[in-house]
Protein backbone atom coordinates (compact mmCIF):
# COMPACT_ATOMS: atom_id res chain seq x y z
CA UNK A 1 0.00 0.00 0.00
CA UNK A 2 1.48 3.36 -1.04
CA UNK A 3 1.54 5.42 2.16
CA UNK A 4 2.72 8.49 0.21
CA UNK A 5 -0.35 8.52 -2.04
CA UNK A 6 -2.63 7.99 0.95
CA UNK A 7 -0.92 10.79 2.89
CA UNK A 8 -1.50 13.14 -0.07
CA UNK A 9 -5.16 12.14 -0.26
CA UNK A 10 -5.54 12.61 3.50
CA UNK A 11 -4.15 16.15 3.16
CA UNK A 12 -6.66 16.89 0.37
CA UNK A 13 -9.50 15.49 2.48
CA UNK A 14 -8.27 17.51 5.46
CA UNK A 15 -8.37 20.70 3.38
CA UNK A 16 -11.95 19.85 2.44
CA UNK A 17 -12.74 19.42 6.14
CA UNK A 18 -11.08 22.78 6.78
CA UNK A 19 -13.35 24.36 4.16
CA UNK A 20 -16.39 23.06 6.04
CA UNK A 21 -14.94 24.24 9.34
CA UNK A 22 -14.41 27.78 7.99
CA UNK A 23 -17.83 27.84 6.30
CA UNK A 24 -19.56 27.09 9.61
CA UNK A 25 -17.43 29.48 11.67
CA UNK A 26 -18.03 32.29 9.15
CA UNK A 27 -21.78 31.72 9.16
CA UNK A 28 -21.94 30.54 5.54
CA UNK A 29 -23.92 27.53 6.73
CA UNK A 30 -26.00 27.18 9.90
CA UNK A 31 -27.57 24.39 11.91
CA UNK A 32 -30.49 23.87 9.54
CA UNK A 33 -28.21 23.92 6.52
CA UNK A 34 -25.94 21.35 8.18
CA UNK A 35 -28.86 18.96 8.69
CA UNK A 36 -29.94 19.42 5.08
CA UNK A 37 -26.39 18.85 3.82
CA UNK A 38 -26.07 15.59 5.78
CA UNK A 39 -29.43 14.42 4.44
CA UNK A 40 -28.40 15.16 0.85
CA UNK A 41 -25.13 13.27 1.27
CA UNK A 42 -26.76 10.25 2.90
CA UNK A 43 -29.72 10.02 0.52
CA UNK A 44 -28.50 11.35 -2.85
CA UNK A 45 -24.80 12.04 -3.37
CA UNK A 46 -23.37 9.09 -1.39
CA UNK A 47 -25.68 6.48 -2.97
CA UNK A 48 -24.89 7.88 -6.42
CA UNK A 49 -21.15 7.47 -5.78
CA UNK A 50 -21.62 3.83 -4.80
CA UNK A 51 -23.70 3.01 -7.87
CA UNK A 52 -21.41 5.02 -10.18
CA UNK A 53 -18.44 2.91 -9.05
CA UNK A 54 -19.77 -0.03 -11.07
CA UNK A 55 -22.19 1.50 -13.57
CA UNK A 56 -21.10 1.07 -17.23
CA UNK A 57 -17.59 0.10 -16.11
CA UNK A 58 -15.38 -2.86 -16.88
CA UNK A 59 -14.82 -4.38 -13.44
CA UNK A 60 -11.45 -6.16 -13.22
CA UNK A 61 -12.52 -8.33 -10.29
CA UNK A 62 -13.94 -11.83 -10.44
CA UNK A 63 -16.00 -14.16 -8.25
CA UNK A 64 -13.00 -15.06 -6.07
CA UNK A 65 -12.46 -11.43 -5.09
CA UNK A 66 -16.16 -11.00 -4.31
CA UNK A 67 -16.21 -14.07 -2.05
CA UNK A 68 -12.96 -12.98 -0.45
CA UNK A 69 -14.32 -9.54 0.43
CA UNK A 70 -17.63 -10.87 1.73
CA UNK A 71 -15.66 -13.08 4.12
CA UNK A 72 -13.41 -10.17 5.12
CA UNK A 73 -16.45 -8.02 5.92
CA UNK A 74 -17.63 -10.67 8.37
CA UNK A 75 -14.15 -10.90 9.91
CA UNK A 76 -13.98 -7.09 10.11
CA UNK A 77 -17.10 -6.68 12.24
CA UNK A 78 -16.40 -9.78 14.37
CA UNK A 79 -13.03 -8.27 15.30
CA UNK A 80 -14.56 -4.89 16.14
CA UNK A 81 -17.39 -6.36 18.23
CA UNK A 82 -14.95 -8.59 20.13
CA UNK A 83 -12.46 -5.75 20.69
CA UNK A 84 -15.24 -3.42 21.86
CA UNK A 85 -16.16 -5.91 24.57
CA UNK A 86 -12.56 -6.52 25.57
CA UNK A 87 -11.48 -2.86 25.65
CA UNK A 88 -14.52 -1.56 27.55
CA UNK A 89 -14.26 -4.33 30.14
CA UNK A 90 -10.56 -3.63 30.75
CA UNK A 91 -11.13 0.14 30.90
CA UNK A 92 -13.66 -0.20 33.76
CA UNK A 93 -15.90 2.54 32.43
CA UNK A 94 -18.97 3.89 34.25
CA UNK A 95 -21.93 1.63 33.30
CA UNK A 96 -23.72 4.45 31.47
CA UNK A 97 -20.71 4.98 29.19
CA UNK A 98 -19.85 1.39 28.26
CA UNK A 99 -22.17 1.05 25.28
CA UNK A 100 -21.35 4.56 24.03
CA UNK A 101 -17.71 3.53 23.73
CA UNK A 102 -18.70 0.22 22.18
CA UNK A 103 -20.65 2.08 19.50
CA UNK A 104 -17.56 4.21 18.94
CA UNK A 105 -15.36 1.15 18.41
CA UNK A 106 -17.74 -0.91 16.26
CA UNK A 107 -19.01 1.68 13.77
CA UNK A 108 -16.27 3.60 11.90
CA UNK A 109 -16.75 6.20 9.17
CA UNK A 110 -16.77 3.82 6.20
CA UNK A 111 -18.73 6.07 3.86
CA UNK A 112 -17.68 9.70 4.26
CA UNK A 113 -13.94 8.94 4.43
CA UNK A 114 -13.67 5.31 3.35
CA UNK A 115 -15.16 5.73 -0.13
CA UNK A 116 -13.03 8.70 -1.28
CA UNK A 117 -9.85 7.08 0.08
CA UNK A 118 -10.47 3.71 -1.60
CA UNK A 119 -11.45 5.47 -4.82
CA UNK A 120 -8.26 7.55 -4.87
CA UNK A 121 -5.92 4.66 -4.00
CA UNK A 122 -7.46 1.68 -5.81
CA UNK A 123 -9.68 3.31 -8.43
CA UNK A 124 -13.42 3.67 -8.80
CA UNK A 125 -14.00 -0.03 -9.48
CA UNK A 126 -12.75 -0.99 -6.01
CA UNK A 127 -15.51 1.08 -4.36
CA UNK A 128 -17.85 -1.89 -4.95
CA UNK A 129 -16.08 -3.66 -2.11
CA UNK A 130 -16.76 -0.71 0.21
CA UNK A 131 -20.43 -1.33 -0.63
CA UNK A 132 -20.11 -4.79 0.94
CA UNK A 133 -18.80 -3.23 4.16
CA UNK A 134 -21.55 -0.62 4.13
CA UNK A 135 -24.33 -3.17 3.65
CA UNK A 136 -23.15 -5.04 6.74
CA UNK A 137 -22.68 -1.71 8.54
CA UNK A 138 -26.25 -0.59 7.80
CA UNK A 139 -27.67 -3.92 8.94
CA UNK A 140 -25.66 -3.94 12.17
CA UNK A 141 -26.18 -0.31 13.17
CA UNK A 142 -29.96 -0.56 12.80
CA UNK A 143 -30.06 -3.81 14.80
CA UNK A 144 -27.11 -4.37 17.10
CA UNK A 145 -26.32 -0.64 17.28
CA UNK A 146 -29.84 0.20 18.47
CA UNK A 147 -29.72 -2.58 21.06
CA UNK A 148 -26.44 -1.17 22.39
CA UNK A 149 -27.81 2.38 22.49
CA UNK A 150 -31.01 1.28 24.22
CA UNK A 151 -29.00 -0.67 26.79
CA UNK A 152 -26.79 2.29 27.77
CA UNK A 153 -27.53 4.18 30.96
CA UNK A 154 -30.83 3.76 32.70
CA UNK A 155 -33.05 0.84 31.74
CA UNK A 156 -35.23 1.46 28.75
CA UNK A 157 -38.93 1.84 29.37
CA UNK A 158 -40.71 -1.03 27.71
CA UNK A 159 -39.41 -3.40 25.08
CA UNK A 160 -37.06 -1.90 22.50
CA UNK A 161 -38.09 -2.94 19.02
CA UNK A 162 -35.68 -2.95 16.11
CA UNK A 163 -37.00 -0.49 13.49
CA UNK A 164 -36.72 -2.75 10.48
CA UNK A 165 -38.25 -0.08 8.25
CA UNK A 166 -35.31 2.22 8.95
CA UNK A 167 -33.02 -0.41 7.42
CA UNK A 168 -34.83 0.27 4.14
CA UNK A 169 -32.90 3.48 3.45
CA UNK A 170 -31.12 4.92 0.42
CA UNK A 171 -27.75 3.75 1.72
CA UNK A 172 -28.92 0.14 1.88
CA UNK A 173 -30.74 0.34 -1.46
CA UNK A 174 -27.71 1.83 -3.22
CA UNK A 175 -25.47 -0.94 -1.86
CA UNK A 176 -27.89 -3.59 -3.14
CA UNK A 177 -28.18 -1.88 -6.54
CA UNK A 178 -24.38 -1.61 -6.82
CA UNK A 179 -23.96 -5.31 -6.03
CA UNK A 180 -26.67 -6.27 -8.57
CA UNK A 181 -25.10 -4.07 -11.27
CA UNK A 182 -21.74 -5.66 -10.49
CA UNK A 183 -23.08 -9.23 -10.46
CA UNK A 184 -25.20 -9.03 -13.62
CA UNK A 185 -23.11 -6.50 -15.59
CA UNK A 186 -26.10 -4.19 -15.98
CA UNK A 187 -25.54 -1.27 -18.34
CA UNK A 188 -27.56 1.93 -18.81
CA UNK A 189 -27.52 4.72 -21.43
CA UNK A 190 -24.43 6.93 -21.25
CA UNK A 191 -26.48 9.98 -20.27
CA UNK A 192 -27.86 8.20 -17.20
CA UNK A 193 -24.42 6.87 -16.28
CA UNK A 194 -22.82 10.32 -16.59
CA UNK A 195 -25.57 11.86 -14.44
CA UNK A 196 -25.08 9.32 -11.63
CA UNK A 197 -21.29 9.72 -11.79
CA UNK A 198 -21.44 13.52 -11.66
CA UNK A 199 -23.80 13.46 -8.69
CA UNK A 200 -21.60 10.90 -6.98
CA UNK A 201 -18.44 12.95 -7.45
CA UNK A 202 -20.03 15.76 -5.42
CA UNK A 203 -20.26 13.50 -2.37
CA UNK A 204 -16.52 13.54 -1.67
CA UNK A 205 -16.03 17.27 -0.99
CA UNK A 206 -19.48 17.64 0.57
CA UNK A 207 -18.91 14.67 2.90
CA UNK A 208 -15.59 16.04 4.11
CA UNK A 209 -17.08 19.52 4.56
CA UNK A 210 -19.82 17.94 6.69
CA UNK A 211 -17.12 16.39 8.91
CA UNK A 212 -15.42 19.81 9.14
CA UNK A 213 -18.70 21.39 10.22
CA UNK A 214 -19.08 18.75 12.92
CA UNK A 215 -15.58 19.60 14.17
CA UNK A 216 -16.44 23.33 14.15
CA UNK A 217 -19.44 22.64 16.39
CA UNK A 218 -17.31 20.81 18.98
CA UNK A 219 -15.07 22.13 21.73
CA UNK A 220 -11.85 20.52 20.56
CA UNK A 221 -9.77 22.04 23.35
CA UNK A 222 -11.76 20.25 26.06
CA UNK A 223 -11.84 17.02 24.03
CA UNK A 224 -8.06 16.99 23.60
CA UNK A 225 -7.70 17.28 27.39
CA UNK A 226 -9.88 14.19 27.87
CA UNK A 227 -7.35 11.39 28.48
CA UNK A 228 -10.00 8.68 28.15
CA UNK A 229 -11.03 9.89 24.70
CA UNK A 230 -7.39 10.07 23.59
CA UNK A 231 -6.73 6.55 24.86
CA UNK A 232 -9.73 5.15 23.02
CA UNK A 233 -8.70 6.95 19.83
CA UNK A 234 -5.24 5.38 20.08
CA UNK A 235 -6.76 1.92 20.57
CA UNK A 236 -9.40 2.39 17.90
CA UNK A 237 -7.31 3.96 15.14
CA UNK A 238 -3.80 2.69 15.78
CA UNK A 239 -3.52 -0.37 18.01
CA UNK A 240 -6.38 -2.46 16.57
CA UNK A 241 -5.49 -1.79 12.88
CA UNK A 242 -1.77 -2.36 13.52
CA UNK A 243 -2.46 -5.65 15.34
CA UNK A 244 -4.54 -6.79 12.35
CA UNK A 245 -1.76 -6.13 9.81
CA UNK A 246 0.57 -9.13 10.52
CA UNK A 247 -2.42 -11.49 10.83
CA UNK A 248 -3.92 -10.31 7.53
CA UNK A 249 -0.53 -10.64 5.85
CA UNK A 250 -0.57 -14.37 6.60
CA UNK A 251 -3.82 -14.87 4.70
CA UNK A 252 -3.79 -15.76 0.97
CA UNK A 253 -5.83 -12.73 -0.11
CA UNK A 254 -5.50 -10.19 -2.90
CA UNK A 255 -3.52 -7.01 -2.21
CA UNK A 256 -6.55 -4.85 -2.98
CA UNK A 257 -8.73 -6.82 -0.54
CA UNK A 258 -6.00 -6.55 2.08
CA UNK A 259 -5.51 -2.82 1.51
CA UNK A 260 -9.24 -2.02 1.70
CA UNK A 261 -9.59 -4.05 4.91
CA UNK A 262 -6.73 -2.16 6.59
CA UNK A 263 -8.05 1.21 5.41
CA UNK A 264 -11.54 0.44 6.70
CA UNK A 265 -10.09 -0.62 10.04
CA UNK A 266 -8.20 2.70 10.35
CA UNK A 267 -11.23 4.94 9.73
CA UNK A 268 -12.38 7.50 12.36
CA UNK A 269 -15.63 7.14 14.30
CA UNK A 270 -18.76 7.22 12.13
CA UNK A 271 -21.46 9.87 12.45
CA UNK A 272 -24.31 7.31 12.32
CA UNK A 273 -23.36 6.11 15.81
CA UNK A 274 -24.25 9.45 17.43
CA UNK A 275 -27.57 9.61 15.54
CA UNK A 276 -28.49 6.15 16.83
CA UNK A 277 -27.47 7.10 20.38
CA UNK A 278 -29.52 10.30 20.30
CA UNK A 279 -32.64 8.58 19.00
CA UNK A 280 -32.60 5.29 20.90
CA UNK A 281 -30.20 5.85 23.81
CA UNK A 282 -30.51 7.69 27.11
CA UNK A 283 -27.87 10.37 26.62
CA UNK A 284 -27.51 13.41 24.38
CA UNK A 285 -24.73 11.72 22.40
CA UNK A 286 -22.05 14.13 23.69
CA UNK A 287 -19.36 11.46 24.12
CA UNK A 288 -19.89 10.10 20.63
CA UNK A 289 -20.06 13.57 19.05
CA UNK A 290 -16.76 14.45 20.72
CA UNK A 291 -15.16 11.20 19.56
CA UNK A 292 -16.26 11.86 15.95
CA UNK A 293 -14.69 15.32 15.98
CA UNK A 294 -11.47 14.17 17.65
CA UNK A 295 -11.03 11.02 15.54
CA UNK A 296 -11.64 12.96 12.30
CA UNK A 297 -8.82 15.35 13.20
CA UNK A 298 -6.31 12.75 14.39
CA UNK A 299 -7.02 10.51 11.38
CA UNK A 300 -4.90 12.93 9.34
CA UNK A 301 -1.94 11.46 11.25
CA UNK A 302 -3.08 7.95 12.17
CA UNK A 303 -4.22 6.71 8.73
CA UNK A 304 -0.86 7.43 7.03
CA UNK A 305 0.91 5.71 9.97
CA UNK A 306 -1.21 2.59 9.64
CA UNK A 307 -0.84 2.43 5.86
CA UNK A 308 2.93 2.97 6.11
CA UNK A 309 3.17 -0.02 8.46
CA UNK A 310 0.89 -2.08 6.21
Amino acid sequence: MNAGIIAQQIVILFLMMLAGYVAFKKGMIGEEGTKNLSSLILNIFGPCLLVASVLNKEIPYGARMVAENVLLVAVFFIILIFMSRLVTSIAKLPPEQVNCYRLMLIFPNLGFMGIPLVQSVYGGAAVIFVAFYMMAYNFLIYTYGILLAAGAGKPASGKQEIPWRKMCNMGTFSCIIAVLVFAFHIRVPKLAGDFVATMGNASVPLSMMAVGIMIAKSDLKSIIMDKRQLLFMAINMLIIPILCIPVMRLLPIDEVSYGIFVLMMAMPVGSMAVLIEKEYGHSDGTILAQSIALSSVVSVVTIPIVTFLA
